[in-house]
């Protein structure tokens, strides 16, 4: 039998080898050396109870070596007090328990521990590189406990667990502090095959990480509910890069703060789920950084306060979650470009719950989900969001939500560039913005929604929409699956691109505008050139104020398939432009434009508009809409009139607008009609032709010139001089004196003069050439004659309809 080393004990050590050999626990405030407990482990001093050597209360005197001991039993030493740090460097135990005890360190590199190693509620402060806790590629195989423990070191870690393995690691309560780039508690490339625990533990380092553990595996949950952790640096306060959890990641309730830099680094962190309900980060880096993410399950944040003074608040560019993002309540205030909450390129699989947020940035945008893919709803109801500069405050470039957007009563505001601004954005269901409060800055837009695609609805009834410096809702080439509501809304901007602006916008149901309250100072109200509604257009009740040159309503080239209404709206050009231009336009129902709508002196441009029906409006209502309030003489509105009334059987009232049409083009585009030998002939047309639309006129005056033939005729027969008459029989031109005609052989002598027919009394009563009062009646007979021949063509045409000029 090998002899012990020490040949004399005292009397505790005594006590400590006979409790030992019976496996109880000593209890003494005496020293123990640590020699003596370094050869029980071994057996020096004969068999120890398989419960152990237990020490409790008593002070070690002198270093306890453990290095490479691969002891048979465990060993406890509870309450102790270890002046020197106990070293266990590859050493192998059944088990320790340190628990209570106040030492100068631990270094255990490479220990291996067949069970518990329990440090709970040990007292240690020291120093050294790998920290006054040294687990360094330890192996744990039960539970590594450091609950309520506490850890000081001057200038390293508290805690090193790097490439350590343990079945768990219990820190509840763990307060440790550390100093510089290695962390406080450090654990790369660790691996915790069940849950590490690290609740309402308090982590402090002034100059680098509080929690360094990238790499990190834990096949359970990670928690960090309720913990104070403190860092400092570019590393961040809590750093769990590249880290696996396969559970959780719990840092509800937690404060963390980095004045220098990151509040959570966990970039390309895999893990089940994330709750971070009511997180505290200060921090000024990123505050939360989550950028490639890998989460299994869902992301919990509501009631979070992420603040970054230097940074991206929550930072989760390319993050993919599986189930859904719940942040409702959260309060996120970052700096940048891309600001306080970002999720370029996100991919969420279930719903996205993000309520009643705060988001702030006051240089740059405050949501930033460019390429943001969301497999479920997306939830930002009663959100408040303030950004500032051209990123936009929300940002939704090319995003695309499979179900529903809600923004219902969001608060978005940029003093420079856009509020919300989401070309290309891509919502498979309705995008509600009912009662949202919008208001941004700049040319871009305050709404913009430039080559947007919504499947179903788009509703912004109550809206308020605000630019002082460019449009208030710009949405060209928006494409809508059902129906576009704008009811309500009141709007307010400064933009000669328009304060709503819809070019080339595709409705597939009915877009409204009913009610809506719309002021632009420098231009149109309403811009929607060629936009296709499927259905209906309501401008009923809308209540518009423009200015500039263009018109107050543009519709140039619009397509509406159902009904055009304005019934009730009221519009006023400042500058006193045209009120609505429906160049072009057409509208396969109805159109409702009330005569009120544009008063004594407004104007409207009609040329190239097609229309399916009048609506509520008389034709002679519309008729004086084209002449008295369009910009200029055009035909095409003329005639589109008359082939409606046509078309519904009214044939003389289409007759009657084509009239007016050509007195309107000899009133306002008489150079159209040539010179003023032209004019005249036009004016005498349509009074003795009506423009070949009153054949019955022609008849008439055609009549009235063969009445005037034979009354030139009769009246000849009684002027002459010398004895003779201007008509007289053609026997005696000769004789002294004429021999008189008969009234009836007078009369036939007009008609036979005057019409293409004779009635053969020519040959006995004739005109007297040879007199002066002859030569006149016969020159005046040639006049009618000619119009009798112009009128009997004229009323030809006008019966048979062959010729009509149209201007």
């Amino acid at each position: 039998m090998t002899l012990p080393v020490l040949d004399k004990l005292t009397g505790a050590e005594r006590e400590l080898v006979d409790a030992a050999r019976r496996g109880l626990v000593h209890v003494t405030d005496a020293p123990v050396r640590a020699v003596v407990l370094r050869e029980l482990l071994l057996g020096l001093r004969g068999p120890v109870d398989p419960r152990g050597v237990r020490v409790e209360g008593a002070r070690i005197a002198g270093t306890l070596d453990l290095d490479h001991v691969e002891a048979g039993v465990g060993l406890a030493l509870v309450e102790c007090v270890a002046v020197n740090t106990i070293s266990a460097r590859r050493a192998r135990l059944p088990w320790l328990d340190l628990s209570g005890s106040r030492i100068a360190g631990f270094d255990g590199t490479g220990v291996r521990v067949d069970h518990d190693l329990d440090l709970s509620g040990v007292r240690a402060t020291g120093s050294g590189e790998f920290g006054v806790i040294c687990l360094r590629a330890a192996r744990v195989d039960g539970l590594t406990i450091l609950t309520d423990a506490e850890v000081r070191s001057s200038d390293g870690p508290a805690v090193y667990f790097d490439s350590g393995e343990s079945r768990s690691l219990k820190g509840r309560g763990l307060r440790a502090t550390g100093a510089g780039d290695l962390g406080a508690v450090r654990m790369l490339g660790a691996h915790v095959s069940g849950e590490l625990s690290l609740d309402e533990a308090v982590l402090a380092n002034e100059s680098g990480p509080a929690l360094h553990a990238d790499g990190v595996v834990v096949d359970g949950d990670l928690r960090l509910a309720g913990a104070t952790v403190t860092g400092a640096g570019e590393d961040g306060a809590v750093r769990l890069l590249g880290a696996h959890v396969s559970g959780e990641v719990a840092l509800g309730a937690a404060v963390l703060t980095n004045d220098s830099g990151p509040g959570l680094a966990a970039d390309r962190l895999r893990a089940g789920d994330l709750r971070f309900a009511g997180v505290t980060v200060t921090a000024a880096g990123a505050a939360i950084d989550l950028v490639g993410a890998r989460i299994a399950g869902q992301i919990e944040l509501g009631g979070a306060a992420i603040t970054s003074s230097g940074g991206r608040g929550l930072s989760a560019d390319s993050i993919r979650v599986e189930d859904s993002f719940s942040g409702e309540g959260m309060k996120v205030r970052g700096s940048g470009e891309y600001g306080a909450l970002c999720l370029l390129g996100a991919h969420i699989g279930g719903n996205c719950y993000l309520e009643g947020m705060e988001l702030a940035n006051d240089s740059g945008a405050a949501l930033s989900g460019d390429r943001l893919r969301v497999d479920g709803n997306a939830h930002l109801q009663e959100t408040s969001a303030a950004g500032s500069g051209e990123p936009g405050t929300v940002r939704l470039l090319g995003a695309r939500i499979a179900g529903e957007l809600y923004l219902e009563g969001a608060r978005i505001t940029n003093d420079a560039g856009p509020a919300l601004y989401a070309d290309g954005l891509h919502v498979g269901g309705n995008l509600d913005l009912t009662g949202v409060s919008v208001a941004g800055a700049g040319e871009e837009g305050a709404l913009r929604l430039h080559d947007a695609e919504v499947g179903s609805q788009l509703r912004l009834p109550g809206a308020e929409l605000a630019n002082a410096t460019g449009p208030a809702f710009s949405a060209d080439d928006l494409r809508v699956g059902s129906y576009l509501e704008l009811v309500e809304v009141k709007v307010t901007c400064s933009s000669e691109l328009g304060a709503l602006s819809l070019r080339s916008a595709r409705v597939q149901g009915s877009a409204t505008l009913a009610g809506a309250a719309v002021t632009n100072d420098a231009g149109p109200v309403l811009v929607a050139d060629r936009c296709e509604v499927r259905d209906s257009l309501m401008l009923s009740g809308l209540r518009g104020t423009s200015a500039g040159e263009d018109p107050t309503i543009h519709l140039l080239g619009t397509h509406v398939g159902g009904q055009l209404s304005f019934t009730g709206a009221e519009l006023a050009h400042r500058d006193g432009g045209t009120l609505v231009d429906l160049e072009d336009a057409v509208v396969d129902g109805p159109v409702f434009l009330p005569a009120e709508l544009v008063g004594p002196a407004g104007r409207v441009d009609l040329d190239g508009f097609r229309f399916g029906s009048l609506g509520d409006a008389t034709w002679r209502e519309w008729l004086d809409l084209i002449r008295d309030h369009t910009t200029a003489y055009r035909p095409g509105p003329y005639q589109r009139l008359a082939a409606a009334e046509r078309a519904a059987g009214h044939d003389g009232n289409a007759r009657q607008i084509l009239i007016a049409q050509q007195r309107d083009l000899h009133r306002r585009a008489p150079e159209a009609i040539g010179g003023w030998p032209a004019r005249r002939f036009h004016r005498l047309w349509g009074a003795l032709a009506g423009y070949g639309y009153r054949a019955r006129r022609t008849a008439a005056a055609l009549l009235l010139a063969v009445v005037a033939a034979g009354g030139l005729g009769l009246w000849a027969g009684h002027v002459g001089d010398a004895g003779h008459r201007a008509a007289e029989h053609t026997s005696d031109l000769t004789a002294a004196r004429g021999t008189p005609c008969t009234t009836v052989e007078l009369i036939g002598v007009g008609l036979d003069r005057g019409l293409p027919l004779s009635p053969g009394v020519r040959g006995r009563c004739d005109l007297n050439t040879g007199i002066a009062a002859g030569q006149w009646f016969t020159v005046a007979i040639w006049l009618v004659q000619a119009a009798i021949w112009a009128l009997a063509t004229l009323a030809l045409v006008g019966y048979t309809g062959l010729v009509r000029k149209t201007g």
